[in-house]
């Protein structure tokens, strides 16, 4: 894999330690990964150790709430993991700790989730050395007031001047953000938080309640890397590409260092999904057109390709699609 990433060049990796309220590692807080739990040795130590062994650095990718897609099913849930033991034990008082919406999520509104998400991070700083500790997209699953209606009245109950409840949510939210943030620079100022917000700025803010606009205000990310997985002939304006790039070059300029990177959609490439089949389904150099763009735009910081197995399958399209990037980058080292 290693030796794939440095034939493009790459200079970073994105691992991903938690996906499902689970961890790659061994933890105190969370189930280990099924796959991980095969080997007889430790996963992050081996790829922290040989990634820095060819100067690439390394950040510990965290989906902060998600637990479970596309079903509510506890049953289905590792015994070990905080959200089952919060549903099954015999506190019922816990249970709001978990959210159900076509899925199961961690509620972003207690303290004691809060605490769980920030310490696993620093478990993660201290017993590995990692570049980086990286956010995905997934805060708020549903805008629905009835999500978490439990813990809105609670506060509203026990406050003289309750925010509504859209202000409450990003409120929240903003707490883990930075929390977060406090414990990685408690750890090491040269450690990375970054970021991943979805593609659209206003969904962002009115639909998923990440307030990026403010974190990047306050200082509170160090990085932010929005997912502009659109090409550049999307049949809706607002998500083309350049139009997409634009919105977010402007919010990161009026912040107080924050980079921009900029998350493309290698992943997209021979779809036959409407309607990005339209261009995606086709083309062979989107991707190399994006980070030429990246490249050439002085507000950016560069680029992440999502994902490693898109990037270098071996599927006639994706090869394309790899080498008209390569050629990208060779002009880039050439200049």
């Amino acid at each position: 894999a290693l030796d794939n990433c440095e034939s493009l060049g790459t200079d970073e990796i994105y691992v991903h330690v938690r996906a499902f309220c689970d961890s790659l590692h061994r933890s105190e807080y969370f189930p280990q990964t099924a796959a991980a739990r095969e080997l007889d040795f430790d996963p992050l130590e081996y790829i922290t150790e040989k990634t820095h062994e060819r100067g690439i650095k390394v950040h510990a990718w965290i989906n902060p709430y998600r637990v479970q897609s596309g079903s509510e099913d506890i049953t289905a849930l590792d015994p070990q993991s905080p959200a089952y033991i919060w549903l099954t034990d015999d506190n019922t008082d816990n249970d709001v700790n978990v959210l159900k919406c076509s899925g199961i999520y961690l509620n972003p509104a207690e303290y004691e989730v809060r605490e769980l998400v920030i310490d696993g991070v620093r478990e993660i700083l201290e017993k590995y050395d990692v570049d980086g500790i990286h956010f995905d997209d997934y805060f708020y699953p549903s805008d629905d007031p009835e999500l978490d209606r439990q813990s809105y009245e609670k506060y509203a109950g026990e406050s003289e001047n309750p925010l509504p409840l859209d202000d409450w949510r990003r409120a929240n939210v903003n707490a883990l953000i930075s929390g977060v943030y406090t414990a990685v620079k408690f750890h090491s100022k040269d450690t990375v938080f970054s970021v991943s917000p979805a593609a659209s700025v206003e969904n962002n803010y009115s639909r998923l309640f990440a307030d990026v606009k403010s974190w990047i205000e306050s200082g509170c990310v160090d990085c932010i890397i929005p997912q502009l997985y659109f090409g550049f002939s999307y049949p809706d304006d607002e998500y083309k590409f350049e139009n997409l790039l634009e919105q977010w070059t402007q919010m990161a300029s009026c912040g107080k260092g924050a980079q921009l990177k900029i998350g493309l959609a290698f992943y997209k490439t021979g779809t036959d999904q409407q309607p990005d089949s339209e261009e995606w389904g086709t083309s062979d150099d989107i991707i190399a057109r994006q980070a030429e763009i990246c490249r050439d735009n002085r507000d950016t910081a560069g680029y992440v390709l999502f994902s490693y197995s898109s990037v270098f399958s071996d599927g006639e399209l994706n090869i394309k699609q790899r080498e008209n990037l390569k050629k990208t980058i060779t002009q880039t080292e050439n200049d």
